[in-house]
This record gives structure tokens, sequence and C-alpha cells, in this order.
């Protein structure tokens, strides 16, 4: 299978684990990234763009792209729009061999659920925090 991704690839990219020295916002799914906690920084330059643009990716959600990069044979994403590009992603594959996807569909729903409910568990124990 050829993989084609409908995006223009950027000049430069550059990718690196970093560990958190302040509270960050993830870019994918919009939760915190706090203090001592890993996450994915990249900047990078695309054509169309006049200055360097910069993401960072919490680590939960940097675990999902690595597994449906590593589960789906073309996974064309972009930066801020990752989770819904995996969710269609993995939907294209289910159309294609429904049978043999299911446990894809079960995997990235799991991993999805997952992901909110520690964003939620997270912005909840914030606001009592901010209540006291």
């Amino acid at each position: 299978m050829t993989c084609s991704c409908d995006y223009d690839p950027p000049i430069f990219y550059g990718a690196v684990v970093r560990t958190a020295r302040k509270r960050y916002r993830c870019e994918e799914c919009v939760g915190v990234i706090e203090p001592g906690e890993k996450y994915e920084y990249v900047s990078g330059l695309w054509e169309r763009g006049d200055r360097i643009s910069q993401f960072r990716t919490c680590q939960r959600c940097r675990d999902v792209r690595v597994w449906v990069q590593n589960n789906v044979p073309c996974f064309c994403w972009v930066h801020g729009n990752m989770i819904d590009d995996a969710a269609e992603a993995i939907d294209e594959a289910w159309w294609r061999a429904p049978t043999e996807t299911v446990g894809l569909r079960f995997g990235f729903l799991r991993r999805r659920v997952m992901l909110d409910r520690h964003n939620a568990a997270r912005q909840k124990r914030g606001e009592q925090d901010h209540a006291h």
C-alpha cells in the first residue's frame, strides 16, 4: 500500500522528549503537562509559515500516536488534530477490512477513554485545589 498524505511536509522539523520545568498545555488533548512530566517538544517551519512553529505533546498523547503509527499502515496527522486524525485513520482501516480491525478500534477507544478520564480527574483535582 502506498501512503500519500495530503499536506505539505515541513521545511525542517525537530522533535525531542523533554521534562517539563513549568506547566504547559498539550497541543493534542489540551490537558496539563505538569512540572516533572515528560513531553515531546517539536519545532518546525512549514512552507506557508513565516515563523517557526512549536508544539508540546503530553506523554499520553504521544503514546496514542505511536500506537496508531505502529498499527495503521498509513497514518497522516497534523499537530493539534492528532486525536481526530487517528480516529479517522482507524475508521478508514475498519472500512477497508472490518473483521481484521475490530481489535484496532477497541484498542484506540480504550486509549482515548483513558486519556479523557486522566484529563478529567486532573481538572477536578485542580478545581479542588483552587477552592481551598
